[in-house]
């Protein structure tokens, strides 16, 4: 079963039972099927398409927002098709646990409008029920284009009312992949709505996952597992994957199973959040290129993302190599092996050559001998693990942090040509010799993948040897304002903060709103630029300076005013947080401007200033 959910999902998949049967086999309304028994007839669903594919708004046309232009596309429309628009909205809001259930009843009631205010959602009804609840985090695209998985959605439907009510039930009883190809035939596509709507009508037989990459990253993780005939779609391979894990882990319950279960992410899943929207993961990156680099501002994460990536590859290697029952009956296990796995290497300017190839070293007689360093030691560990193990010998990863504060061309030396994936497990000489007077043979293991960090500040990719760029697949890092909720909530916990973050939460949205307008106008002056963005990271002490303002204070805890009072005024949190963290960066990144004071203050403004709306 792929039906786990953290909170009870019992009012949704019954209302998903209801829209299935009396909605899409059948025409009738799903929040008022008494009063409109052919809502969801093909008539209907035509004039919904035509008013939303028929007048699509792009951009900022329409006000901008969904909810505005949504509202110009009804504009005129009777009770009938805005309570078929709602019941779209209705299904679409089902599966996200990112909106609150208030906002979910108010867009939906919004849509059904005002005229109609017998017709909106009841909190006696099941739709109402179904609206406390939620699946998932579909993520952020899905949360935020509403308008292309609606439009989806109204899309789908209506090429469904295109066929005979026969060929409906064929599609929607007992067919989950013949469902699943005409889901995706359609010309109108968006691939998120397409993975919730297969959920919603099959949880028995699709994941609670909206995102391609999230799908393949579990295929390519547990890709060992799946029995499926070799023709098989991806979604039945996940299925498939899913009767084999139920088979070796009986005794797991389904929250367990679960792809997004502490138990089973970090197998596949290499980062929380960040890089789930590029065009190629990390993880099939530094599989195919063998290194990569995550380059951006101070703060972004580079290091975190480098080790969680590393911890991810050699999970998944674990699980492959060792299988199901060795891997979970073993955690202290792979755990260890994920620490002696991974190597990390701090760049500075006197690392060099002698420090990661081969360097020269007295002997007792005066004399001077080779001595290896930290690459050929690492490989030469990795061999013997090899001669030890065999097939179970885990891959290595090496992390250097800060790859551009060193000459990397000079410091790889000739190693550098066997970085590339195609020269890996050959064979060359250093320019050294052994004890024995023997030139020292060298290969890089094909299953050794280098991870670097780079922050642009210190110098720019653009300026990097060329020679060496190729060598690397490279991953912008820009501040995100997700990572920063994340920061938050375990500096939360570890400070103690005696403020429940449910009653500080308003204020921390307002705050990080103006995160985002500091760094857009960090990346707007000239002296500037998008390279000196702050990263999350240097917001993270926000919570010790709440923790420390109201450990000793329990008046006025609950009354929601943390880092601005009644009348906008920054409070002592917000400030320490600028003085301490924040103005002294920006003062080091403004040395050379005639405007430093000036550009300081406005910078200061747009942190402490209160938001408006």
């Amino acid at each position: 079963m792929a039906v786990y959910s953290a909170r009870s999902r019992r009012s949704i998949d019954e209302l998903c039972v209801q829209w299935r049967e009396a909605s899409l086999i059948g025409d009738t309304s799903l929040l008022r099927p008494n009063e409109f028994p052919d809502s969801w007839s093909e008539r209907g669903l035509d004039e919904l398409n035509k008013r939303f594919w028929g007048n699509l708004l792009e951009g900022e046309e329409g006000g901008g927002s969904f909810e505005s232009k949504w509202e110009l596309q009804l504009e005129g429309a009777g009770a009938e098709v805005r309570l078929l628009a709602a019941e779209c909205l209705l299904v679409y809001y089902l599966v996200t646990e990112a909106v609150g259930p208030a906002r979910k009843t108010e867009m939906i009631n919004k849509t059904i409008g005002p005229d109609n205010p017998e017709l909106q959602v009841s909190t006696d009804s099941r739709a109402y029920q179904a609206l406390q609840s939620s699946i998932a985090n579909p993520g952020q695209y899905y949360n935020t284009r509403q308008d292309i998985h609606v439009g989806y959605l109204m899309d789908l439907a209506l090429r469904l009312k295109q066929k005979s009510p026969e060929g409906r039930a064929a599609l929607l009883h007992d067919n989950p992949w013949g469902f699943a190809q005409f889901a995706d035939a359609g010309e109108r596509q968006s691939d998120s709505m397409r993975h919730i709507v297969c959920h919603l009508l099959y949880p028995e037989h699709f994941e609670r996952i909206a995102s391609n990459q999230h799908k393949e990253l579990v295929l390519k993780a547990f890709g060992e597992l799946d029995t499926s005939d070799p023709d098989a779609s991806q979604d039945e391979k996940l299925y498939s994957i899913r009767q084999t894990l139920k088979r070796h882990l009986p005794d797991w319950d389904e929250d367990r199973r679960d792809y997004y279960s502490s138990d089973l992410e970090p197998i596949w899943r290499p980062v929380t959040k960040s890089g789930d929207n590029e065009a190629l993961n990390p993880e099939f990156a530094l599989e195919f290129k063998k290194q990569i680099v995550f380059y951006g501002p101070p703060g972004t994460g580079k290091t975190y993302r480098a080790g969680k990536l590393a911890e991810t590859l050699i999970r998944t290697a674990a699980l492959q190599r060792w299988g199901v029952g060795d891997y979970f009956t073993n955690p202290d296990k792979v755990d260890q092996a994920v620490v002696d796995n991974v190597t990390r290497l701090q760049m500075h300017p006197s690392y060099g050559y002698a420090e990661f190839m081969v360097g020269l070293r007295l002997d007792a007689d005066g004399g001077t001998t080779h001595q290896l360093g930290a690459l050929p030691r690492l490989v030469e560990r990795m061999r013997t693990e090899r001669e030890g193990l065999g097939e179970r010998a885990l891959p290595h990863v090496l992390i250097l942090d800060e790859i551009n504060r060193t000459d990397l061309s000079t410091m790889f030396g000739e190693a550098f040509s066997a970085m590339e994936r195609d020269k890996r497990d050959t064979e060359f000489e250093l320019f050294a010799e052994g004890d024995d007077g023997v030139p020292i043979r060298f290969t890089i293991p094909g299953d050794l993948y280098i991870i670097g960090t780079m922050n642009e500040i210190d110098q720019s990719v653009e300026a990097l040897d060329f020679a060496l760029r190729r060598r690397f697949f490279w991953f912008a890092t820009p501040y995100d304002e997700e990572d920063l909720y994340s920061i938050w909530v375990a500096q939360w916990s570890e400070q103690s903060v005696v403020v429940e973050w449910s009653k500080a939460l308003a204020q921390l949205e307002m705050l990080a709103g103006c995160v985002t307008r500091l760094n857009a106008r960090i990346g707007q002056l000239p002296e500037l630029g998008q390279e000196y963005e702050l990263g999350a990271a240097v917001f993270g002490d926000l919570p010790y300076f709440l923790g420390r303002e109201w450990r000793n204070k329990r008046h006025g805890r609950n009354g929601g005013k943390y880092l601005w009072d009644a009348n906008g005024k920054p409070l002592a949190p917000l400030r320490s947080l600028w003085a301490l963290s924040i103005q002294p960066v920006l003062a080091q990144y403004l040395a050379g401007s005639d405007r430093r004071a000036e550009q300081l203050a406005e910078l200061e403004q747009l942190l402490l200033a209160r938001p408006t709306s």
